[in-house]
């Protein structure tokens, strides 16, 4: 409305104004640029950045603890969706980890080389607090052959704890 009033009075009509204050100083925000630094560097040795749901099941995670080894299960409250779209996604989650192995079991079936990794936060239920404590967390999943072979390569082997220790090494 404000502009087409503008326009039948008439722009040049219209007295042009100087700010009356300086624009306050630009403040960076050190977390993100840290987080956007590590991107970065995954990126620049070879991983492929991933995006999961920040909703999962308690029965997808618990799948992650080992049975044997003295790990009970994750004792922490979730925090749960009244209404959620699936029994799939109802909580919010307390580890990348599964979502991201989720996603490298469905990708495995159609390529040969995963690098994949995913920065992003974590949920716990804290019984002090109205809001859940939100903690950001790095996951990275490397399977499959470090190069894809080719005639010029001949497969250059799978993936293994030196290739991750590589990528530590670089971050």
């Amino acid at each position: 409305l404000v502009e087409e009033i503008c326009r039948m009075y008439g722009y040049d009509n219209i007295p042009s104004t100087i700010l009356s204050d300086v624009l306050p100083p630009q403040r960076g925000n050190p977390r993100l640029e840290q987080e956007e630094r590590i991107k970065d560097t995954l990126v620049q040795a070879g991983l492929q950045e991933l995006i999961t749901f920040r909703l999962t099941s308690k029965t997808q995670e618990a799948k992650l603890i080992p049975k044997n080894h003295g790990a009970g299960p994750d004792d922490r409250p979730y925090i749960t969706l009244t209404n959620p779209n699936s029994a799939e996604r109802a909580a919010m989650r307390h580890s990348l980890l599964a979502s991201v192995v989720e996603i490298a079991a469905n990708n495995s079936r159609y390529q040969e080389r995963l690098a994949l990794f995913e920065v992003g936060p974590i949920f716990i239920a804290d019984e002090d607090e109205i809001l859940p404590s939100e903690q950001t967390r790095l996951s990275i999943v490397m399977s499959g052959q470090r190069m894809v072979s080719s005639w010029q390569n001949g497969g250059s082997g799978a993936y293994d704890f030196f290739d991750l220790k590589g990528v530590m090494e670089a971050l």
